[in-house]
This record gives structure tokens, sequence and C-alpha cells, in this order.
């Protein structure tokens, strides 16, 4: 509650249009479009990107139009709130209750989380959403729930849901959490219905939209940047991630609405990749490294130049001289930015194996919380690679840390204290 209402002070402290997100501008003019011509509105950003978040803050805008960026950073940090106390009083109720509190203190206490949590954009209420979509299937185990039609169900699909509407790709994410929870909680013919009555649940999203462009642009897709996106981390200039040289691959022009295009942009850079095996490679292995790179420094890379946390990051304000400038972005710097990228990897694994060997609801743990983050840096591979795009599952991949970090000290623990054992056997004998 104290971080909410730190949170809640330094909003009211900004000026104009609050904090706005890496594509804060575009999500506005896509409102702009709503609050004109409503719903089916032929604004270009409203077809061009998934329109899910633009009509998510829709209701906030048209109830208070002034007020609209302290009402919507004010929305997002409820709901951040509320899946960090939900899931941490699951934690409580089971086997894992020791890592409660360190859990609700380190999502809370995420810089990037926790201050994003404000700014216009979709990505940290839809980490918040999977998170709270988790703290359902948690609920479901500790009361021994196998009703399909439970409450908890629907909570936990509809969270799933909301985060689909406003990033269609978190369908991918949102089976990857299905799947395990299926299987280990359910027996034989209840698998699949539960799988059936969750993915048609969450498909509600992306239909929305399609049904929306369909009606306001003549085409039946959830958006139409994805052969554009795709296209700039791809091609023989390219670096995998955003470059002022990247020109994509070789594509002809075709006749076609927006999303016939699109689709033809998307075939061509999977021939691209197909033609050039190496080159691909080499790409997929930078973009792999941009997904994982520091919010700043000299291996940044990425689209989180406007993270709330770079104002108060302590080397953003050392580059400012020439000296510190030096340090940070020289051997110093590329050091310890390395080690920060490798620490975080290893912590990462070490936590999802600490988890996998206690068996149980925790081994569940590991692949509910492990597979999301996978298949998020997946896409990040097969389009660009972009440090921004880890927000999505960063309340996963933290909590896998925090266990690695939790396990590497416990064992650094129980080797002193079998060293110190050994020596007083010697000593005794």
């Amino acid at each position: 509650m104290t971080i909410l209402l730190l949170k809640v002070t330094w909003l009211l402290n900004q000026e104009g249009q609050g904090i706005l997100g890496a594509d804060g501008e575009n999500y506005l003019e896509a409102l702009d479009g709503l609050l004109t011509d409503g719903f089916f509105s032929q604004q270009d950003k409203l077809g061009y990107w998934p329109a899910g978040y633009p009509i998510m803050i829709w209701p906030i805008a048209k109830i208070n139009l002034a007020n609209f960026a302290l009402m919507v950073g004010l929305f997002q940090s409820f709901i951040f709130a509320l899946s960090t106390v939900f899931f941490a009083h699951e934690l409580s109720l089971n086997s894992l209750r020791k890592f409660a509190w360190p859990s609700l203190i380190l999502l809370n206490l995420s810089p990037t989380l926790s201050l994003n949590s404000v700014a216009i954009g979709y990505e940290v209420t839809t980490s918040s959403l999977l998170l709270i979509s988790l703290s359902f299937y948690l609920r479901m185990i500790r009361l021994k729930s196998k009703s399909i039609l439970s409450i908890d169900v629907f909570g936990a699909a509809v969270a799933l849901m909301f985060s689909t509407f406003m990033q269609p790709r978190t369908l991918l994410l949102a089976i990857g959490m299905l799947v395990p929870f299926a299987i280990f909680h359910f027996r034989g013919k209840l698998i699949p219905v539960f799988l059936a009555v969750s993915v048609v649940t969450i498909s509600i999203a992306p239909m929305i939209l399609i049904f929306r462009n369909l009606e306001a642009n003549g085409y039946a897709a959830i958006s139409t940047n994805l052969g554009v996106t795709m296209n700039i981390g791809a091609g023989p200039n390219a670096n995998g991630g955003y470059s002022n040289v990247a020109e994509g691959v070789p594509c002809s022009l075709i006749q076609g609405n927006a999303a016939q295009q699109d689709n033809h942009k998307v075939k061509c850079v999977l021939e691209w990749y197909r033609q050039n095996p190496s080159k691909a490679l080499n790409l997929f292995v930078n973009k792999f490294f941009f997904f994982w790179s520091p919010w700043f420094g000299p291996l940044a890379n990425g689209t989180m130049a406007r993270n709330p946390w770079l104002r108060f990051h302590p080397f953003a304000e050392s580059v400012k001289t020439q000296e510190g400038y030096t340090m940070v972005f020289g051997a110093v710097g590329k050091t310890f930015s390395w080690g920060w990228m490798v620490g975080s990897l290893v912590l990462l694994v070490l936590g999802i194996r600490a988890l996998w060997l206690r068996g149980g609801l925790s081994k569940l743990l590991a692949w509910i919380l492990a597979i999301p983050v996978v298949l998020n840096m997946l896409t990040s591979i097969a389009t660009i690679g972009d440090h921004r795009f880890r927000i999505q599952t960063l309340a996963f991949s933290s909590l896998l840390q925090m266990v690695g970090m939790y396990s590497l000290l416990s064992k650094n623990v129980s080797e002193r204290g079998g060293r110190k054992n050994s020596i007083v056997r010697r000593t005794k004998y």
C-alpha cells in the first residue's frame, strides 16, 4: 500500500499527458479515433497495431478526459498491486509459503515493473494479468477444486483473455500456462474439457479484434504490423534489432488490402530465413541477447528509453559527465553489463532447477513460470530483439531468479556448515 501511495504521489506531479511508454503516442492517436468515430473507427493505428489496449483505456477517457493519464496510471497500478498481493497470499497458504513475502517485496520494489505500471502502455498490465491467472490456479490446487465451471477457472480465463486482448501473442503464453496446469490438476477427460473451456474463453479477445477490423477496414486480421515487425529484424543488413541501416528482406509488392500485404511480407521474411540459414542463425543469437539485455548501458538494445526507472538509475546520471560516460560505455560498463546479463540467466536456470527438484507443486510452478518466459523470448527471436518484450513475463522471470538466488545462498550456507562440522569432527577425534 505504501508503494502504491508513493506511485500515486509521483504520478500527480507529472505534467501534460502523464508518462508515455514506447508506443504512447500511437495509443493516444488510436484513442482519438475511438473517441471521434467509435468502436469501428478507421483510424490507421487501430488497424496497424492491435486495438485492444486503446479500447481498454477508452472508457476511462470517456469518463474523465481531463485527468485521463492519472486515471489510467491509477487503474494499472491497482491491477499490478492486486496481482502481487493475490499471488503472495496464495503462496503463503501452500508449501512455498517461505517465498510469499519475498515475492511481494521483490515484485513491488522492481523498478521497471512498479514504475511502468503508471505509464501509457500495455506491458505491465499484461504481466499483472498473467500473475492473477496463475494465482487462480494456485487457489484451485489449494482448494482441490475440480469443477470446470468454478469461479477460479472463469477468473483465470478472463484474466488471460484481457491480457490477450491487449497483446494477442499472449495467447501463446496462456497455452504455455494452461497445459501444464491441466495435466497436473485434472485427470482423464477433464483435461481436454478444461483446455477447451479456457481456450474458447481466451479466444474471445482476438475474435473481437478481428471482427472490429472486418467491419472497419474490410479485412479479417487482428492487426497488420507482424510483417513489418519481422522485416525489421531480418535481412542482409539487419542486426536483429532496431537499426538505421537495416532495410529488411527483398519482397515484391502485391495488390491487396493491408492484411494481405502483411501476410505477404511475413512469407518473404520466412523465405529469406530459409534461404539464408547461417545469417538467420546469427540474427537469432543477436535477438536472444537483445531480449535479455539490460535496460541501460552499452549492451542495452530495444525500446525502453522511456523506462521511468532511467530517471532514477544511478548510471544514467553518471553519463552526463565525460568521465562517467567513458566508464559506463567503456570496458568497465561492458564488463558489468555482461556480468548482469549472464548472472540473470544463471539465476533463472537455477530457479527452474530448484523448483523442479522440489517436486509436486513446486515442479508445476517451474513449468508455469518458465514456459511463458521461453515462449515470450522465442516470439522476440522470431520478430525483433527488444528488451521491452521481456516486460510481459518479467514478473515470472524475476520470481524464478529470486528462487535461484535463494537456492544459491542456501547451498553456500550448507557448504559452510558442512565444512565447519568437518573441522569440529576432526578436532574432536
